[in-house]
């Protein structure tokens, strides 16, 4: 099996990115959920210098994950989600690496995140693996008690 790792570049590539996105939303407690524009608002949002990435085995996304710049030095990690029966086979490592090395290209200093350390404890595990570290807040979040972590790239 291998995974390959692909930037959605036509609609229906953000139309898979806009499904998984659909099944990770439904998949956190109510209060950890976001609002989700529709594809073709995905479309638009990760658009350069941002970017969304899909991971596929067998021509197939199982995976995703997206990047957005804060400002000139920092971008965001969000949407991690792999699918149920696709977990443990390192897909959210391969596109988490993939964010990163995307900021890297961007010449991005760091790299932040915000999660739930309980209640997404598996995600927190892999971000700890990855060299994030607990850090301040970079900004607002929907919701109560949020972990914010930071990957320093310079």
């Amino acid at each position: 099996m291998t995974i390959t790792v692909q930037r959605p570049r036509r609609s229906a590539q953000f139309h898979q990115f806009h499904e998984l996105q659909i099944e990770y939303e439904n998949s956190l407690p109510a209060d950890l959920r976001h609002d989700l524009p529709g594809a073709p608002t995905l479309e638009i949002i990760y658009s350069e210098p941002n970017a969304a990435f899909l991971g596929v085995i067998d021509q197939g996304a199982v995976g995703c994950v997206a990047i957005t710049r804060l400002d000139m030095s920092t971008s965001v990690i969000k949407r991690l989600y792999v699918k149920p029966g696709f977990r443990q086979l390192g897909i959210a490592r391969v596109l988490v690496h993939a964010a990163i090395e995307y900021s890297r290209e961007q010449r991005q200093d760091r790299v932040v995140l915000d999660t739930d350390r309980t209640r997404l404890e598996a995600a927190y595990n892999l971000y700890v693996a990855l060299g994030f570290v607990d850090t301040e807040p970079y900004g607002p979040v929907d919701y109560a008690g949020p972990t914010y972590m930071e990957l320093r790239l310079r």
